[in-house]
């Protein structure tokens, strides 16, 4: 079994790439996974020496190459020079991987509304980055090819390139006092911008009653009239217009994944699965078994608290993953974990399932505490 880590550029400069390196390699861990391109972050990082916290706007940790289009990664304003270079440069004693969020992006979604989400109601969700949207396709190919063609990664991992749905992840003082339920927020988030409409109804869809249905449906949930807790499952089964709204989007996905692919050439893709939950991936537009076509594995982050949660959400990710290697995710802290021996519990369960490689989350937000506790689980794990 490998072990990764997932860590913060200021992090690992704060302390210094070679120190980073060595404490990291220390911990039993053989690759650092950077965030290269990022969302918007307040991080708390409880072992850095020259803070405690860190604010940005959705941004990249390196420099573009311009070769992009209409849309680009926005360096981070405190930025000299490239941090992902200098990081490369100086990190020794582990692997580097890219760790690279993909349409959860506010910065560009603020600056550029018509590329983003399109509610049902017609609102701009501006956290995410619409998929089948023409720009951004161009965007997220170019993040790929711009991460490969630096070659500093062993690695690319995709977060959120697809149809990151729902209310956002949360929003500075977001107010929501409406009990949506995840039926509430996929439908909430479910995109009806001009591609997607057009797209669905070149396919044969009538997008129209698909749009009035979905907002009919929000707002009686809202109103109680439709329970929150009813399956997404379920009420697509009763109402087959969406679904074939719905269905439309794994294909759209399934071909950026190819231009993906290709623009990774023979580096690694990864695609971080899981989301909105373990086997529900359909509701970000991903069907996992047309994506392996062109992924060389999948991450599942299973930021659970126990050894059953946690193999629970591995099984039902493997089940539908085919041949194609199912890494995970694990949190060694707050709110998830919180002693050694659960720690080494989980990963002792995870390596007799042959699964190959588990990355820890994340190294600069977890105490010190939890730094042992991870030295302990890759030992124990020997």
């Amino acid at each position: 079994m490998e072990f990764a880590i997932w860590a913060y550029p200021w992090d690992v400069l704060d302390a210094g790439p070679r120190e980073t390196g060595a404490r990291i390699a220390e911990l039993g861990v053989d690759e650092v996974t950077l965030a290269t391109n990022y969302h918007a972050v307040q991080a708390f990082a409880p072992h850095n020496p020259k803070r405690r916290t860190f604010f940005a706007r959705a941004s990249s940790y390196f420099r573009p190459d311009g070769g992009y289009g209409r849309l680009e990664p926005v360096p981070y304003e405190g930025m000299t020079g490239d941090w992902v270079a200098e990081i490369a440069d100086g990190l020794e004693n582990v692997r580097l991987n890219s760790w690279t969020v993909g349409c959860h992006n506010s910065r560009l979604g603020m600056r550029h509304r018509d590329v983003t989400l399109t509610s049902a109601h017609g609102d701009d969700l501006v956290f995410g980055l619409c998929p089948s949207n023409p720009d951004v396709q161009e965007y997220l190919t170019g993040l790929v090819r711009n991460l490969t063609d630096s070659a500093h990664f062993d690695r690319i991992e995709l977060e959120t390139f697809d149809y990151f749905y729902g209310t956002g992840f949360g929003w500075h003082h977001q107010k929501i006092h409406a009990r949506l339920g995840t039926l509430g927020e996929f439908l909430f988030g479910l995109c009806f911008c001009d591609y997607c409409r057009a797209t669905a109804s070149d396919a044969g869809v009538d997008v129209e009653s698909a749009r009035e249905t979905v907002a009919q449906t929000l707002d009686e949930i809202v109103d109680g009239t439709v329970p929150h807790g009813l399956s997404p499952e379920l009420w697509l089964r009763e109402h087959d217009v969406v679904a074939d709204y719905v269905d439309v989007r794994e294909e759209t996905l399934a071909t950026l994944y190819a231009d993906l692919s290709a623009a990774s050439g023979s580096t690694p893709l990864g695609y971080y699965v899981g989301a909105p939950e373990p086997g529900r991936e359909w509701m970000v537009g991903a069907d996992l078994d047309r994506l392996s076509e062109h992924v060389d594995y999948f991450c599942l982050p299973a930021y659970e608290s126990t050894r059953e949660a946690v193999m629970d959400a591995y099984r039902s990710v493997d089940a539908v993953t085919g041949d194609v290697p199912l890494h995970v995710g694990l949190l060694p802290g707050h709110p998830a974990i919180h002693d050694g021996d659960t720690l080494v519990d989980i990963v002792d369960s995870l390596r007799a399932a042959d699964v190959p490689r588990v990355s820890f989350y994340n190294y600069g937000l977890l105490p010190e505490r939890s730094l042992s506790w991870i030295r302990e689980a890759t030992n124990g794990s020997l």
